[in-house]
């Protein structure tokens, strides 16, 4: 859900950002902002998904340590 919230936002301001690069002087500052916040929002997602692999990678193994730990008693 933060991932779809981020996306629009970055959409909305690189929008604006780039119409305002047609009228502007010097275009080169707002082109640095409409590439700049995609750049923020890839490094973002990519810190995300990160992680969530490294919760997931976590949780497994703490499911397989907890499955060993019940076969092991089982034993005695």
């Amino acid at each position: 859900m933060k991932t779809i919230f981020y996306f629009i936002a970055s959409c909305f301001i690189s929008t604006f950002a780039f119409w305002g690069a047609l009228v502007a002087r010097n275009p080169f500052p707002l082109y640095g902002v409409g590439f700049g916040i995609w750049a923020l929002f890839i490094w973002g997602y990519n810190q995300r998904s990160k992680r969530e692999a490294d919760k997931r990678f976590h949780e497994r193994m703490f499911q397989d340590y907890m499955r060993s730990k019940n076969r092991n008693a089982n034993r005695w």
